[in-house]
């Protein structure tokens, strides 16, 4: 099952970097479990900037969100003490991917499935949380924010019971339920995760993995 995650911004072409600022705006906010429902519909590109900081260490980077049609990329560039990693991972219709390298060195695996997600990128994984089941979660207005050109809508989110995935923590999203910032807790460390750019236009060529993939313990 694709991760149903979704970014955005205004309607046509790309919105460019937008410092985070309180907004002039005052409509009124929808409700969480509505923001996250019309969410599954969007197509979006969205690119990140995220920190996590943790007892001993920390870890920052950019990401780049792409979803079209119940598919999904996340590309993901992390920092750490200096050194960057780079690696795709993919969500379709037939199946969890993890992409590493670049051009002809390019190689592709199979994951054992959407859970794999968690350890690679909480961000991705706990909006799909929400995405996957909003009734399992209850989110209150904190704020309204201007985010990499979007009018964004703040909820202090939290499970409503124990059984839940136990996602919590504040997420902003666009009036098109589009994920523009997140803040919470998940491998010991506190991640902040802001939309700095977005397009609502997605090429199918986006979500074509760029190698064949082969599965752990088969030839």
């Amino acid at each position: 099952m694709a991760l149903l995650l979704v970014l955005s911004g205004s309607c046509g072409g790309v919105t460019t970097v937008s410092p985070v600022s309180p907004s002039p705006y005052t409509e009124p906010s929808p409700p969480f479990n509505e923001i996250l429902l019309v969410s599954k519909f969007v197509e979006y590109k969205v690119h990140y900037r995220f920190t996590a900081t943790g007892r001993s260490d920390s870890l920052s980077g950019e990401q780049t969100w792409y979803l079209k049609q119940g598919r999904a990329r996340f590309d993901v560039m992390t920092t750490v003490d200096g050194k960057s990693s780079r690696l795709s991972l993919f969500a379709l219709l037939d199946g969890a991917f993890m992409c590493s390298g670049v051009r002809a060195q390019t190689t592709c695996v199979a994951m054992p499935g959407i859970g794999s997600f968690q350890q690679q990128n909480p961000a991705a994984f706990y909006q799909e949380s929400l995405t996957a089941h909003p009734d399992l979660f209850s989110g209150v207005v904190v704020e309204q924010l201007h985010i990499a050109g979007s009018h964004a809508h703040c909820y202090d989110v939290r499970p409503l019971a124990s059984s839940s995935e136990g996602v919590e923590g504040q997420f902003c999203y666009s009036l098109q339920g589009i994920p523009l910032r997140s803040r919470f807790s998940a491998q010991d460390r506190e991640w902040s995760i802001e939309a700095t750019s977005l397009s609502m236009i997605v090429p199918d060529t986006d979500l074509v993995l760029p190698a064949k993939p082969t599965v752990v313990g088969q030839p």
